[in-house]
């Protein structure tokens, strides 16, 4: 890990989560309440704390702390996407997004700390060759 850490990058990767957050609620949290499908609003509402949690670590500037808030962000999306496919399939999609943003950001994130992570979804059709 370097110990030179872009602020700038981290700023801005917050910023795209915040917006995917912004996304998500307005397709799949405001769908499942005017449904009144609670327990789809129950599984949506776990996802945002999620996405609480890691805009309250980025702006604690605790970079551990974010680090964990964000792979367990990505472990939710995943695991909520394999419950939409099967009980809202037309929600999947909203998951997948934000997944494949926060991914993204969570890229953005390791890169500004100094962390090697490849990141697949930048180059998705490029494999890896050992």
């Amino acid at each position: 890990m370097s110990d030179e850490i872009d602020t700038d990058m981290i700023e801005e990767s917050l910023i795209v989560i915040d917006r995917a957050c912004t996304e998500f609620k307005k397709s799949v949290l405001v769908r499942a309440t005017r449904e009144r499908d609670w327990q789809a609003r129950h599984k949506a509402d776990n996802v945002v704390v999620s996405f609480d949690a890691v805009r309250y670590a980025g702006h604690r500037r605790t970079k551990d702390l974010m680090l964990v808030e964000l792979n367990e962000l990505c472990q939710k999306l995943e695991q909520t996407i394999g419950w939409s496919c099967v009980n809202r399939p037309f929600d999947a999609a909203a998951y997948e997004q934000a997944l494949e943003t926060v991914m993204l950001a969570q890229g953005a994130v390791y890169s500004a700390l100094g962390i090697f992570q490849p990141c697949h979804k930048l180059f998705p059709g490029m494999g890896l060759r050992t």
